[in-house]
């Protein structure tokens, strides 16, 4: 078989052009079946940079971190913040419950058999500046500036119902005025699981200035918006309702390409960057002092990743028997991207233990 018939099968094979990509007039699955594609039957209109999404192909192609919602160590329901690990959500006045929702085994509405689903329950309440939004933002206001960019998600409502999704460029603490609205696209939920796309050209940032603090790509998705948002949701206005969505992709190009699968133990190393907690375990650490009177002993651990930024700490513990407490509230706490020292003053004889930590460095 020829390097062109190789390369054809293996595109075919591999789901990077199924049988909706390829042109009937150049590369079908028939004449891919029977080696009928050589060299002259590839031409420049028959795959194109678009098909392919040029520059993704040999690499990862999603830059959204759990794109599939499959980590939660927060726990599975909550209100606003962050609920499903890198999915922040956003209300103001109106309010919002997450939870984590299970696919039934062997459905078929949303391929690949995906585990989970990501739903907010929004109740709306009237008032210009009220709102109800959730957000995943990407580190780097440097990331795909310039270039085209597709969004593609699966969504569905309690009612026939629209949601927007915006773009935006955050420059950081003391950078360039934030850029909203970029880009805005209406989607049309139905009763119904669908799989929307978005794209948007992303503004260039020549001539902006990057502040101190943390600069990053965002990702909106509006579901209930006052008339003062009218020009970053597309006009969407307020409403309440249940809005759930699954597998959510973002990728460079024009095209959407079927949705990228990483291990859990991938994703959730992904997750760690930015917020680590650890099982509430009883005595995962135990440092005793065993000199003749109160001395400092520091309780300390190495994170799993190496974390975005020194994270802000909290550590959980007892000294002897104790009720759990807080610890490193007596001498201190100091932490890096790479692990946290907690200092506590223990008497004579006696032990401090830790049960937990949460490291947090979110965006």
């Amino acid at each position: 078989m020829s390097k062109a018939n190789n390369i054809a099968s293996l595109l075919h094979s591999s789901g990077l052009l199924d049988s909706d990509d390829i042109a009937t007039s150049a590369i079908t699955n028939s004449k891919i079946a029977s080696g009928a594609i050589d060299s002259d039957a590839i031409g420049t209109d028959a795959i194109t940079a678009a098909k392919l999404n040029i520059g993704q192909v040999g690499g990862r192609r999603n830059l959204i971190i759990n794109g599939n919602f499959d980590v939660w160590q927060r726990g599975t329901s909550g209100s606003t913040g962050y609920v499903a690990d890198r999915w922040k959500t956003l209300a103001a006045s109106s309010t919002t419950a997450v939870s984590q929702q299970s696919f039934t085994l062997g459905q078929t509405d949303v391929p690949n058999e995906p585990e989970y689903f990501h739903r907010v329950v929004v109740t709306s309440v009237a008032g210009a500046s009220n709102y109800a939004l959730l957000q995943q933002r990407i580190e780097f206001v440097r990331t795909f500036a310039g270039q085209t960019v597709t969004v593609s998600f699966w969504a569905k409502a309690d009612a026939a119902k629209n949601i927007a999704v915006e773009f935006s460029q955050d420059f950081g603490i003391g950078g360039s005025a934030a850029v909203f609205g970029v880009d805005v696209t209406t989607c049309s939920l139905t009763t119904g699981w669908q799989k929307f796309t978005a794209t948007a050209d992303l503004p260039s940032i020549s001539g902006k200035t990057i502040g101190t603090g943390q600069s990053s790509l965002d990702i909106l998705f509006w579901f209930d918006a006052g008339s003062d948002i009218n020009s970053r949701s597309n006009s969407l206005g307020q409403q309440s309702g249940t809005f759930d969505i699954a597998q959510v992709q973002l990728e460079l190009g024009d095209t959407a390409t079927p949705f990228e699968h990483r291990s859990y133990g991938e994703e959730l190393a992904l997750c760690q960057r930015y917020y680590i907690q650890t099982p509430s375990n009883t005595a995962q650490k135990r440092m005793f002092n065993d000199g003749a009177s109160s001395k400092n002993l520091c309780i300390n651990g190495d994170f799993p990743v190496t974390m975005r930024a020194a994270p802000s700490m909290t550590v959980r513990g007892d000294i002897g028997d104790t009720s759990q407490i807080t610890l490193g509230t007596t001498a201190g706490m100091a932490s890096t991207t790479y692990g946290f020292s907690a200092f506590e003053e223990v008497y004579a004889g006696g032990f401090v233990d830790m049960h937990y930590y949460i490291a947090a460095a979110e965006l």
